[in-house]
């Protein structure tokens, strides 16, 4: 009976991992229409769970990044592997006029370093897939981004510089140097989204500058986007001079010049992921096969790589994929590790015996190359061995509430010497006795044998945005969301880890920079009012509320009532609260909202689109009609209005085709599109945003780099001094510092000025006396406005435009400075009735004539007891109320039937608890039941005016 459960399990266990398998399989099938394999992965998790380490993560993560590429028909296989570099090469060698436009070059704004974290339980700077320590001189280390490149330290890790912001691609998946000569240094070059490979590039000079290796995807006949090659490992043989190995998904290439030349083993094909040496036989060589037959073999060479014959099968194996290490304490001894366990063999690679099965999924393993009774082992954490592979015990985690309390609602520094390196780890080695590792957030080591970490990476530039926004009030303040790493915000000089997951879409109240809110994967949200020191979750609850919205699900101000927060998911939802409170708004399509805008003026004007549908409101959200018109039938990847013009309207594509549709936009609000690519041609377009000013510009976000027009130009300009050729996934502008700020995958923040605006004023700072809150400001407290303004010249005037209730901005109030470069309101807004919404931008002209104005800011002027008393004089015969004091019921009587009456009860704190509108009535009964004793403000509006009055509840 045990004998036939085991086989059970077994069996079982083989099933499941071969649909595992076979999906993701299908996945780097570039054969495999994107839908066929979307249709296996879905089948498959409709029977497997999908937390933490399922897989699901990644699979959703993969949809997210391809579909908008290789919609409608999926097809993946009849791109041309080098169609985005090509077209960024061709766009780039006809430049003319670009270089007309910079003034100056894109500034880096990291992060570099965690500096501190509030509610962030799993942060990290980026991925480190692969490195390299130099045996020898261990000060020399070399590590690689999954997309943010080539990076080296010459003083063990305290110092780093990034070497590859040029290259075609942005990720490094593979470091090998000469075993005696680490100033030669061989990479592979992938992209940063799909880890497709663009060869091997080399350096003589310790990774300063890069040269394509004459093992590239022109000479292989493969390689770059559309190829689904990808090389796995290169590796100079550790004492064989010139012997270079490429361990690819396709076999195993072997050089004896330094890949000069090459031939690819026959005997040897499908994917190989790892390659060792044996620590002195200069013959013998071990790889693995991670598909076909010798999935639970290893394969070993006895003639340097010629040819390959395949060990005896790793018993209970399973076919899991395998992990290779060697140690110099034991040079006839070869371990495996996989996710079912650690084997050793003692006869070169020939037979191997079970250790142990460690209690974590395996993605790295090392065994100690001076001590073979020491080994690390580990997925989420990192597990440790002893007593040679006994036993292990996990000695990180991978959450940071697990090591120094983050996430417990208050700001902690960060500790780089923790036992939290982040979650998943990848590349393992040994090195001289000490444990490298690199993790989803940071490159790590360890000196007493996986005891204690110490965090290396501090230094290195490498998010992988998804996201960004910005201030409009606080030129240094940003929110961003990253994959791995969550969301964190950008503060003048520092940075603060807000909160973990998957960090998504991200904005800040346009007045109050303190008041944000970050999101994560399918719609969460989190919320601030203290600058990210302390947070909530604040995701709509009920029908399609929350969690089931799209990987990047949209959320937005409104910029006309900057209080009011729409949200959108399957559903829309609008809070008038910043997030406190959802209501229903509409419902667009039949499934996820994939993009959404509002128009800057006419905040009735939502725009919508899911897939290639794209639809559009004129009544708040509530009800849409189809503005598809004449646009190709493509997944909509942006959306952005016009600033000055609601009727302005324009959408990017990134798909990979060279069909030379990507930016369409309209001028009769999607009555009629107009194709705009112009020169761009094949380029993938990420994002649009349109500037401000009154000659706007557009400015696209894409595969490589940054481009811009203005707005009836027919041709677009390379945008792109010293900003790293990575995909540039959102833009937003800053308009009083005249900024564009840029998210990139792989390489963090990084900010430009507006096209010919570098030397205009820069109104870096506004506020008002009380920044806005749900109780501030406070009616008939003065309201004045302060801002900070940077300028090479002088400036010859700073004023203030407002106006209530409406957006004509034809008031003016003059600005003095008082001290350095801050200047103040002469005098302060005049006092307006409760519920005024107060408008306003600050200008600033400089001596050249040239002008900066911020963004639109608004205000609503709230309740005041102080100023009760004598509004219940002046207006008390409009109203009679009885009885008052109450137990809970009082009677409104109007003294006369009125139309439309509106009638809010507010707390002492000036918290609205009671809103209701009547009609048509002289009577209005009001219950406090569910409110506590004390004392209350009853507020009516009615004819114009309005009246507040004192309730006592006993």
């Amino acid at each position: 009976m045990k004998k036939i459960l085991l086989l059970f399990v077994i069996v079982f266990v083989s099933l499941n991992l071969h649909a595992q398998k076979k999906y993701k399989w299908m996945i780097n099938d570039n054969s495999i229409n994107f839908y066929d394999v979307c249709k296996e992965a879905e089948k498959y998790f409709e029977t497997h769970e999908k937390g933490k380490g399922s897989g699901w993560k990644g699979y959703q993560r993969w949809k997210n990044e391809n579909e908008s590429k290789y919609a409608p028909f999926g097809v993946r296989n009849n791109i041309d592997p080098l169609f985005v570099s090509k077209a960024y090469q061709k766009i780039s060698k006809n430049e003319t006029s670009s270089k007309s436009l910079y003034s100056n070059a894109w500034n880096d704004l990291g992060p570099y370093r965690i500096d501190s974290i509030s509610g962030a339980y799993s942060t990290g700077l980026g991925r480190i897939i692969c490195s390299y320590v130099h045996k020898l001189n261990p000060q020399i280390m070399y590590i690689g981004s999954r997309s943010g490149g080539f990076w080296k330290s010459t003083d063990g890790g305290t110092n780093w510089i990034g070497t590859t912001d040029t290259l075609f691609a942005s990720g490094v998946g593979s470091i090998t140097a000469k075993p005696n000569n680490p100033n030669y240094v061989l990479i592979n070059v992938q992209n940063g989204g799909n880890t497709y490979s663009h060869g091997v590039y080399k350096s003589t000079d310790g990774g300063n500058t890069w040269a394509e290796s004459n093992f590239n995807p022109t000479n292989l006949g493969k390689g770059g986007l559309g190829s689904n090659f990808r090389i796995n490992m290169v590796r100079f043989h550790p004492r064989v001079a010139n012997l270079v190995f490429v361990v690819a998904n396709d076999g195993i290439y072997r050089s004896t010049d330094n890949l000069v030349t090459w031939t690819q083993i026959a005997s040897v094909t499908s994917n190989i992921t790892q390659i060792d040496f044996h620590p002195t036989d200069d013959n013998l060589i071990y790889i693995y096969r991670k598909s076909g037959v010798d999935r639970n073999k290893v394969l070993r060479s006895l003639d340097q790589g010629l040819s390959f014959t395949a060990s005896n099968t790793i018993a209970n194996n399973n076919n899991s994929t395998g992990y290779l290490s060697v140690s110099d304490d034991c040079s006839n001894c070869i371990y495996f590790a996989s996710t079912n366990g650690v084997w050793k063999s003692i006869d070169n690679g020939v037979n191997f015996t079970f250790l142990s099965n460690p209690p974590q999924s395996c993605l790295g393993f090392a065994v100690n190359d001076l001590d073979t009774a020491k080994m690390i082992y580990g997925y989420l954490d990192v597990e440790v061995s002893t007593d040679g592979g006994g036993n292990f015990n996990r000695v990180t985690r991978w959450s940071l509430g697990n090591t120094n309390g983050s996430g417990s609602g208050h700001q902690v520094s960060f500790n780089t010497s923790t036992n939290y390196i982040h979650a998943d780890l990848h590349p393992a080695i040994s090195v001289n006795g000490v444990y490298y590792v690199g993790t989803d957030g940071f490159f790590c080591k360890s000196v007493d044998n996986g005891t204690t970490w110490q965090i290396l990476s501090q230094g290195v530039g490498i998010r992988e945005n998804y996201s960004l926004g910005v201030s409009q009030s606080n030129h240094f303040r940003s929110i961003s969301g990253s994959q791995d790493n969550g969301t964190s915000i950008k503060y003048q000089n520092t940075w603060i880890e807000f909160y973990g997951a998957d960090g998504m879409e991200g904005l800040i109240h346009p007045l109050n920079d303190d008041w944000m809110i970050g999101s994560l994967q399918y719609g969460g949200r989190r919320r601030t009012k203290d600058g990210g020191i302390t947070q909530t979750g604040v995701s709509p609850t009920g029908q399609s509320g929350s969690s089931n919205g799209g990987w990047e699900a949209p959320i937005t101000y409104n910029p006309n009532e900057q209080m009011q927060i729409f949200n959108f998911a399957k559903d829309i939802y609008v809070s008038d609260d910043f997030g406190t409170n959802w209501d229903y708004r509409g419902n667009p399509f039949s499934g996820t909202i994939n993009e959404a805008a509002i128009a800057e003026n006419n905040s009735d004007i939502i725009v919508v689109s899911r897939g290639s549908n794209i639809r559009k409101s004129t009544d708040g959200g509530v009800s849409f009609s189809s503005i598809v018109g004449n646009l190709p039938g493509l997944t909509i990847k942006d959306i952005a209005f016009d600033p000055n013009d609601d009727n302005t309207i324009l959408v990017t594509y990134n798909r990979y085709n060279n069909d030379g549709n990507k930016v369409y936009i309209t001028h009769n609000g999607g009555t009629s599109w107009t194709n705009i690519t112009y020169n761009l041609g094949d380029m993938p377009i990420w994002c649009g945003v349109i500037d401000h000013l009154d000659a706007s510009n557009i400015y696209l976000g894409v595969e490589i780099g940054v481009y811009t027009k203005p707005m009836n130009g027919t041709s677009w300009s390379l945008y792109n001094p010293e900003l790293p050729n990575s995909n540039v996934r959102e833009l937003e502008v800053v308009n009083g510092s005249n900024t564009l700020r840029a998210a990139i995958w792989g390489r963090g923040l990084w900010e430009y000025s507006l096209v010919d605006r570098n030397d205009h004023p820069a109104i870096v700072t506004t506020r008002i006396t009380d920044q806005p809150t749900d109780i501030l400001p406070k009616k008939g407290v003065p309201q004045f406005v302060t801002s900070t303004i940077s300028y090479d010249n002088t400036i010859t005037s700073v004023y203030v435009k407002w106006s209530a209730n409406t957006l004509a901005f034809d008031n003016v109030i003059s600005m003095s400075n008082t001290v350095d470069s801050t200047w103040v309101s002469d005098t302060s807004f005049p006092n307006q009735f409760v519920g005024t919404k107060m408008y306003f931008k600050v200008f600033a002209v400089g001596s050249n004539g040239d002008t900066t104005e911020t963004y639109k800011f608004m205000y609503t002027v709230r309740f005041n007891s102080a100023t009760v008393e004598v509004k219940e004089i002046s207006l008390a015969s409009n109203v009679e109320i009885f009885p008052n004091p109450t137990t809970n019921i009082f009677t409104i009587n109007l003294k006369e039937q009125i139309a439309d009456v509106n009638i809010e009860v507010v707390n002492t704190l000036g918290e609205k608890i009671i809103v209701k509108n009547v009609k048509n009535t002289n009577e209005v009964k009001m219950n406090l039941d569910r409110f506590a004793k004390g004392v209350y403000f009853l507020k009516v509006y009615l004819n114009g005016t309005e009246s507040v009055h004192k309730i006592i509840k006993r």
